[in-house]
């Protein structure tokens, strides 16, 4: 994890964050592979920006098989 504050493009707020799961899927079937990756996803939560929501960055913080 960044020790950096991470800020809107548009506004320069500080942005919020929340991890997201994602789980990876095998080649040619749509079969699950037990494998996820774990990521945090930053994105503006300003009410006067027009980035409202809008996921911004995304950073994995964990891979796992």
């Amino acid at each position: 994890m960044t020790d950096t504050l991470k800020t809107c493009v548009n506004c320069e707020r500080p942005l919020a964050d929340r991890v997201e799961e994602e789980e990876r899927t095998g080649m040619g079937a749509s079969r699950s592979t037990g494998q996820c990756a774990t990521y945090r996803v930053w994105f503006c939560v300003n009410p006067e920006c027009v980035m409202l929501n809008t996921d911004l960055y995304r950073e994995q913080i964990a891979d796992q098989t």
